[in-house]
């Protein structure tokens, strides 16, 4: 079931970068990175397929420089999401990820 929805989001999903669950940055990202990123439930599901995550990505990490661009309108909107989780109490306000 999980493997089935990665290879429909890599099949029907054209994208060129990727938001990680952290927000640290957007990523510029290919198909075969996105792949690449799930590759351990290959193991887990005894499934084998090729997952090379592509050659930016990788210089990328050996670098250890990631995209920054934080497009303005994806911020404000993060930016109001944690304003309202604060206010209700459901998170700790975070300066720059880290607790205060």
């Amino acid at each position: 079931m999980v493997r089935d929805w990665i290879d429909r989001i890599a099949r029907d999903w054209r994208f060129k970068r990727i938001i990680p669950a952290h927000f640290a940055a957007p990523i510029n990202a290919s198909k075969s990175d996105f792949l690449a990123a799930f590759a351990f439930l290959d193991d887990l599901l005894g499934e084998r397929y090729v997952t090379r995550p592509s050659l930016s990505l990788l210089f990328t990490s050996l670098l250890g420089k990631a995209a920054s661009y934080f497009p303005p309108d994806d911020m404000r909107t993060l930016s109001s999401l944690d304003q309202f989780l604060v206010s209700v109490g459901a998170v700790k306000k975070t300066v720059s990820g880290r607790k205060r």
